[in-house]
């Protein structure tokens, strides 16, 4: 029998698999078996979701409807669109039906449906300065042109300058921001800001894809209407949302809210045969019951963690570093001390089994910041400020090595 060699695979992938090749969109952040405390992860608190009722909800769903367990509408199980409707009525002004959603496999997927639709390699598009898109948009390379935020949100002056300096020719086909509790950052984009961005991207043509994974986990401050809400013309925001945040990342369902031509367009990449029809089913049952108590029990949990890991920073870091302090979602934005690189805490603080995330890699050329994220969301109380105390041990003995 002659001999045969190996498939050499590398030779077989297209161009786009190699660019993808590259990329890393993990969320859970570096890890190792040695990690006791977990500041990295975005991960929802697996305590907080409502093991029981989605029990309960799953056995109403097994014993009523065995079209559970087909394949589903491209656009979503019709009831959960309407749940996404429904909700998005009570807790905003704003006013949508169910034909303005499409469901998803997460958030993430959404996002990447607009990607597809409206970007090819080498595209330009905007995201904001540090960003959890980066993870997303390294694969599908894009021109990703960044845009600074101040306190109030992104800075117009870059959107002015990034579209002014396009090729004759050339159009900004959309900017991706993240307008509450930013993700890594922790700021939200103020209305007037919010307003001004809108007015550029009619002005010159460009989508905004707005992410809005917390939306509901606001503890603080005043709830703003989104970009999607204040385009009265509904022709330039894509808006997406997801159930990991409130029911667990494992749910794998998220939405997008958009015009008709859009949500046309992003499905023309939808080939998934409907997003999970049966957990689809179980978490419209569930929510149809019980949305409005298990948000505001989440509201509680997280309100109270932000303000542990806060007081932690403040015990061990005050007068050093400085921080965001985010009116909801999962994350706080460190400022570190001049000359502490973020690589090396990170390698230092997972030796003494902490783990964080360096602000580098929420850029999209990684360069060092001098940042690092860190979240709230997966450990208690005390177990944020066992970390955060050690994480500030290590941020103060690399300052006086460099002394």
């Amino acid at each position: 029998m002659p001999h045969t060699s190996a498939l050499d695979i590398e030779t077989l992938l297209s161009a786009d698999a190699r660019a993808r090749r590259k990329t890393d969109t993990d969320e859970g952040g570096a890890s190792t078996p040695d990690i006791r405390i977990s500041l990295s992860s975005g991960q929802p608190d697996p305590h907080s979701m409502p093991v029981e009722d989605l029990a309960t909800a799953m056995q109403t769903v097994l014993e009523n409807d065995r079209s559970a367990l087909l394949y589903g509408a491209r656009d979503g199980y019709a009831p959960l669109r309407q749940v996404v409707a429904d909700k998005t009525n009570s807790m905003e002004t704003l006013r949508i039906t169910a034909d303005d959603v499409i469901i998803t496999t997460g958030a993430a997927q959404a996002i990447g449906l607009a990607a597809q639709a409206f970007l090819d390699r080498g595209a330009p598009m905007l995201i904001d300065e540090a960003s959890w898109g980066t993870l997303v948009f390294r694969a599908f390379g894009p021109h990703s042109i960044p845009v600074r935020w101040d306190e109030d949100g992104p800075i117009i002056a870059d959107i002015e300058r990034a579209v002014d300096r396009l090729p004759d020719g050339e159009r900004m086909r959309l900017f991706y921001t993240i307008p509450n509790f930013q993700n890594p950052m922790g700021t939200t984009t103020t209305l007037e800001r919010r307003r001004q961005v809108l007015d550029l991207a009619r002005r010159h043509r460009f989508l905004i894809l707005e992410d809005d994974a917390y939306f509901e986990l606001r503890f603080a401050g005043e709830s703003l209407p989104s970009y999607y809400e204040l385009d009265k013309a509904r022709s330039h925001v894509i808006r997406t949302g997801t159930f990991s945040k409130i029911l667990g990342a494992g749910v794998r369902l998220g939405w997008a809210i958009a015009p008709a031509e859009i949500r046309e367009a992003m499905m023309l990449y939808k080939f998934d045969l409907g997003s999970n029809p049966f957990m689809s089913r179980v978490v419209a049952t569930y929510m149809q019951e019980h949305l409005e108590g298990h948000v505001e029990e989440l509201r509680e949990v997280y309100h109270g963690r932000r303000d542990a890991m806060l007081a932690a920073l403040e015990e061990g870091l005050g007068g050093i570093a400085t921080w965001s302090r985010p009116e909801g979602g999962f994350f706080i934005w460190v400022k570190l001390p001049d000359g502490v690189d973020s690589g090396e805490l990170e390698r230092a603080t997972m030796a003494r089994g902490v783990d964080i995330w360096p602000g580098k890699a929420f850029r999209m050329d990684e360069h060092e910041d001098g940042y690092v994220r860190l979240a709230y969301s997966l450990e208690k109380s005390e177990q944020i400020a066992a970390g955060v105390a050690i994480f500030s041990e290590v941020v103060r003995e690399l300052c006086y090595q460099r002394e």
